[in-house]
């Protein structure tokens, strides 16, 4: 993969409101994409066009009709368009839905579990009947949450949480049935040596309340332990254990805003040793506290006001000057009177960013320029553009660069023909 790491997407289902079970939008692509990694489980219905995606590196034609389902942590590229593509896009909590099968609705104590129910047919070609049922059950998901990329935000309707997460069962339903029916369409020549790695990243994240170690995947995968880092480190940019790491804190998000378990059980169901290894790790990573992020994120959803377009100047503005100051969401929502939701549509609108994208858009910009015109070092560069640590900064530049910073400044500075630092600087 050279210097080029895959782009891993955030674990949220909405842009705006990280409390949305799903969101749906609508898509078109007509050119090849980059790789990425998914953090959360999303369904695709291509309606239009024709080309091949690629599922953990098993590559599959695609077309009208066709039906993908993505889980956590796979990684899916789209390597060809023939004729553009036009696709209905779900993202949902898979955690939630998972759980509330198999506690709400498992009245026969049977095991189950989305990942195993999914796993190994990610795409089935739907008659055209089958495409109906498809259809429908997603034009319903659409008329109670709206369409994402255009703020579309109908008013909450009663028992819309409970409507919505039968809907996505009703979901998972067909596509387990459908996939049953028939042998998924696979082109020949798929790589088993990638197929293996490519499940290192669901192993982890399926078996996250169990201690994990590089010499336990080392034996499951066949590989030895430096290729297994090296693996990772190539993909997300990440070490083993900063991934295993961002991984709960993915995990915990979900459960501190849609259960009320204390954080001695959330510890025990992510892999931390106890409440206090909670409160550290998520503490450093999101920079509020569990019992913050819980509180925040609490409540229903909220229409997009008029008086959200009286203040959105100045809530662009507002950031805009002050990215490197420690902004914090809440903090900056109190500011302007407006919730954090509010917030996020704000920012969507005038910057189509939530606030935690665009805060890390200008921070990062500002630290490219700081490496070209500058002999600063990273370290320096980091707290300069308002990051309180360099493996935050390295994250977030990684995320939106594609490469680490020592890594851009070295291709910056060479691509801009001679420019380098003396011998003996330090560039880290």
């Amino acid at each position: 993969m050279g210097n080029q790491i895959t782009e891993i997407q955030d674990q949220y289902c909405s842009s705006y409101d990280k409390r949305k079970l799903c969101s749906f939008d609508i898509e078109y692509i007509d050119t090849p994409t980059k790789p990425l990694i998914h953090q959360a489980a999303r369904y695709l219905f291509f309606t239009k066009g024709h080309g091949r995606m690629t599922v953990d590196s098993k590559s599959y034609e695609i077309g009208p009709h066709t039906f993908v389902a993505i889980l956590p942590w796979e990684i899916t590229e789209i390597t060809a368009v023939d004729a553009p593509l036009e696709f209905f896009k779900i993202i949902y909590n898979s955690d939630f839905i998972n759980n509330t099968i198999k506690f709400g609705y498992n009245t026969g104590n049977n095991f189950f579990n989305i990942l195993s129910s999914v796993q190994g047919t990610p795409i089935v070609q739907c008659t055209e009947e089958e495409a109906a049922v498809i259809l429908r059950v997603l034009n319903e998901i659409k008329s109670e949450t709206g369409i994402e990329s255009i703020l579309d935000v109908p008013e909450e309707r009663e028992l819309s949480n409970v409507y919505v997460t039968n809907k996505l069962m009703e979901l998972l339903i067909h596509f387990t049935r459908f996939s049953r029916k028939r042998e998924c369409r696979n082109e020949k020549g798929d790589s088993i040596e990638l197929d293996e790695r490519g499940a290192i990243f669901k192993y982890i994240y399926s078996h996250l309340n169990q201690k994990q170690t590089l010499s336990e995947l080392s034996s499951l995968f066949y590989m030895s332990e430096s290729s297994i880092s090296k693996y990772v480190m190539d993909v997300t940019g990440l070490t083993f254990s900063d991934l295993v790491n961002e991984m709960r804190i993915v995990k915990m998000m979900d459960l501190l805003m849609y259960t009320d378990m204390t954080l001695n059980e959330l510890a025990e169901l992510t892999g931390f040793v106890d409440a206090s290894h909670v409160l550290k790790v998520f503490s450093a990573r999101t920079g509020v506290t569990p019992k913050e992020y819980r509180k925040i994120y609490a409540g229903t959803n909220n229409l997009f006001k008029e008086r959200e377009k009286s203040v959105s100047f100045e809530v662009f503005n507002y950031i805009y000057h002050n990215f490197q100051e420690d902004l914090k969401i809440q903090a900056v929502a109190d500011k302007f009177g407006v919730t954090v939701v509010e917030l996020n549509r704000i920012l969507l609108f005038q910057a189509e960013r939530n606030f935690e994208d665009f805060l890390n858009y200008l921070r990062v910009n500002k630290a490219c320029e700081l490496m070209l015109s500058t002999r600063m070092s990273i370290t320096d560069i980091a707290i300069e553009v308002g990051y309180n640590t360099v493996k935050t900064f390295s994250r977030n530049f990684v995320k939106l660069k594609s490469m680490t910073p020592a890594t851009f400044r070295k291709h910056i500075i060479l691509q801009h023909g001679g420019e380098s630092i003396p011998e003996g600087q330090s560039a880290v």
